[in-house]
């Protein structure tokens, strides 16, 4: 199965807090879209649960960001898409194979 994004949006998952009351998550910035952000010495964007909220996602879902005329452009992506980015050769597929498996981990060790 091939993900329905394109290659130009790189998926993402929040990460809950260590009480799992917030979420966040640090977007890493290519050179290339700090660039196209219009800051090459940006590396990293910190995006929290008000700034997905906001952009009207669900910061307990995956989604997927891109750099589009220096500005940050979000969209929710489904589950089944953030895994099939896992299962495939993106620039993004270890990172989504890498959050998969936190989130199993995650997942075992609350219920044991």
């Amino acid at each position: 199965m091939s993900p329905d994004i394109g290659m130009e949006w790189t998926v993402e998952w929040a990460t809950p807090s260590a009480t799992g009351d917030e979420f966040f998550e640090n977007l890493v910035l290519s050179r290339e879209q700090a660039r196209e952000y219009g800051d090459e010495l940006v590396m990293t964007l910190r995006v929290d649960e008000q700034v997905l909220k906001v952009r009207g996602l669900d910061p307990r879902e995956p989604f997927a960001w891109k750099i589009d005329d220096e500005a940050l452009v979000t969209k929710s992506v489904s589950r089944r898409t953030f895994e099939a980015v896992a299962d495939g050769d993106r620039h993004d597929s270890q990172y989504a194979r890498q959050v998969l498996e936190n989130r199993a981990k995650r997942r075992l060790s609350k219920s044991l």
